[in-house]
């Protein structure tokens, strides 16, 4: 199926869930969306500096941005009648929050059917001990894909160096 990525640390973000929600209604579908902090963000300033622009269009402080992840992935929840949200993230404390958010507007990860009603996403080789945890049948009763990017080593290797030191 068809996918889209929200980056939290772009300030348009509410404004694109919004607009994928509303398709997805319009259309009757349901779109997976996975919600990420953002990886390309040096890039982004640049950018916006090279061409003159009078801010940036991302957050430029890591708590802004956490609390755009934060407030991004309530948006995902309250539309999962039409989003299918999908959180990456490998920080424990966001995926508790996340968790007591999904609880208290959800009231469960599991709709009637027994069908998940969001998930928690993974890189490849990170947060294994962490995300033993979330696994269904576990604590949090979550599922948790794991996910690895595709690209050639120019495009990767800044993701992966980004990773690396965010996550030790």
């Amino acid at each position: 199926g068809f996918g889209i990525a929200v980056q939290a640390y772009q300030k348009r973000a509410p404004f694109v869930i919004d607009y994928i929600a509303h398709m997805a209604r319009r259309l009757g579908r349901r779109i997976p969306v996975r919600l990420v902090k953002g990886a390309y963000w040096d890039s982004e300033i640049k950018r916006a500096q090279v061409e003159g622009q009078a801010g940036y269009p991302v957050y430029t402080r890591k708590p802004n941005t956490d609390v755009s992840y934060q407030a991004n992935a309530r948006r995902l929840l309250a539309a999962t009648d039409a989003i299918y949200p999908m959180f990456a993230t490998h920080n424990a404390q966001t995926i508790a929050a996340l968790h007591r958010m999904a609880q208290t507007l959800l009231g469960g990860a599991r709709d009637r059917d027994g069908r998940f009603r969001y998930e928690f996403q993974k890189l490849h080789g990170m947060g294994d001990d962490l995300y033993a945890k979330v696994i269904p049948g576990d604590r949090l009763d979550v599922p948790c894909r794991v996910y690895a990017p595709v690209g050639s080593h120019e495009d990767l290797l800044p993701y992966l160096v980004r990773r690396l030191l965010e996550n030790g």
